[in-house]
């Protein structure tokens, strides 16, 4: 079994038993729920966004009623989670989407790209979560599971910005039957397993072809 078959093999395998499918934004195609999702989980540990999230929808259940929010109010709702600066962003881009795409969130990159606040790495997860579009949302958890494992290097002191080490990525994930459960399942393995600091080796069902372990373990 070569690497890439193992390590896919065994990390859907675990993230059927063990992923975070609770999350409400999880079990949702609806593209203003999913980017509102996105927009909160932006900087922020998963923890402590559900709560609001659940919040922010029962108050604005659409992208209209969001886009004629007072922004007092919506500060007000996302203060447990910071970053205050996010609800004029939220508020912008609702606009945006009602008066100039009808309402509906765009599914093409580049427009989702002109809208407040939304980078690469939203956009991407717009598109596949809510879409079903075989793309790869790239963020430092993805990038530190795949580095280890593969033993990736990046020379840019900011590797999310490495558009060779995300393409390398990117590889890994063609052909996939389902890039959302892969995206998924890479976000929740190196959020709870292959995490920045003591990753847990010990029960790591990777770490047979992990070249960071097998680094580690050679040198001990």
């Amino acid at each position: 079994m070569s690497e890439d078959s193992f390590f896919w093999k065994e990390l859907l395998a675990w993230y059927s038993e063990n992923g975070r499918h609770h999350f409400p934004w999880r079990n949702t195609k609806d593209p203003y729920r999913i980017l509102l999702a996105e927009f909160l989980l932006q900087q922020t540990h998963v923890r402590k966004v559900e709560e609001v999230y659940k919040q922010l929808l029962l108050k604005y259940p659409n992208i209209s009623e969001l886009a004629r929010a007072n922004i007092e109010t919506v500060e007000e709702i996302i203060a447990p989670i910071g970053l205050r600066y996010r609800a004029e962003r939220l508020i912008k881009t609702a606009e945006i989407i009602c008066s100039q795409h009808y309402g509906n969130v765009p599914n093409e990159y580049n427009e989702l790209r002109k809208l407040p606040g939304i980078g690469d790495y939203i956009a991407n997860a717009v598109l596949c979560y809510a879409f079903d579009k075989p793309v790869v949302p790239i963020d430092t958890n993805v990038i530190r599971l795949f580095t280890r494992y593969f033993g990736y290097t990046s020379k840019n002191p900011r590797p999310r910005m490495d558009k060779e080490l995300a393409s390398q990525i990117r590889a890994h994930f063609k052909g996939m039957d389902c890039t959302r459960d892969a995206n998924l399942a890479v976000l929740d393995f190196a959020g709870l397993i292959c995490t920045a600091k003591n990753p847990h080796l010990t029960i790591c069902p990777l770490s047979k072809y992990c070249l960071d372990f097998i680094t580690l373990s050679e040198n001990v």
